[in-house]
């Protein structure tokens, strides 16, 4: 399988996004194969299925978050449900604040607010639990390397108030402050290449 996003449980449950697989596949501690918790009924927009996952998040519940890329939103699988419902996007491909463009990397607080890689708009959305919409929080300026745009932003991490973003596009990390929307580059931002000072499309991050 070809795979661009996985996540860990506190008990050391290993969840992969496989992605030409339409599925989460889960791989408990030493075993020699996995088992689909989300998807694994073809591509499509039903509810048991998943088109081209790329982003996953887990929360401290169990929940899986996932991210449709080519179906433009993020669904909730409860842990042992067999089918997820939309809690981010599923309006269409678009960049109005109730849309995403090819959803990318996640990243889920205590409180299940998710932090979206909106990849083709350039922007991080931010989506309260619940909401109908989602609010920038970093880039939404137009494709560009200044610090307060990105350039096909795509893996993503939360650590305390800090964002940590493949700017896949700028060839570099960016750190935001979800209360600011200017990045600090923190890893390459030195043109791609194969030097100790660069990056070359990073496009996950942990």
């Amino acid at each position: 399988f070809h795979s661009v996003a996985l996540s860990i449980d506190a008990l050391g449950n290993l969840y992969i996004a496989d992605q030409f697989n339409h599925r989460i596949q889960k791989w408990v501690p030493g075993a020699n194969e996995g088992v689909t918790v989300a998807g694994g009924n073809g591509s499509g927009s039903n509810a048991n299925q998943i088109s081209y996952p790329l982003g996953l998040a887990i929360n401290e519940s169990g929940d899986l978050f996932v991210s449709s890329h080519t179906g433009h939103y993020v669904t909730k699988w409860a842990q042992g449900a067999n089918s997820g419902t939309i809690v981010a996007g599923g309006n269409g491909q678009g960049s109005n604040a109730n849309q995403l463009n090819g959803a990318w990397g996640i990243a889920v607080d205590n409180s299940d607010n998710l932090y979206i890689a909106d990849y083709n708009n350039d922007r991080i959305q931010k989506w309260v639990a619940g909401a109908t919409s989602g609010t920038t929080v970093a880039g939404g300026n137009g494709s560009g390397s200044n610090t307060n745009q990105l350039n096909h932003p795509s893996g993503i991490q939360l650590i305390d108030n800090n964002l940590f973003i493949s700017d896949n596009g700028n060839n570099r990390i960016q750190k935001f402050n979800i209360s600011s929307n200017q990045g600090v580059t923190v890893a390459g931002g030195n043109g791609s290449g194969s030097n100790a000072n660069q990056l070359s499309l990073p496009s996950t991050i942990s």
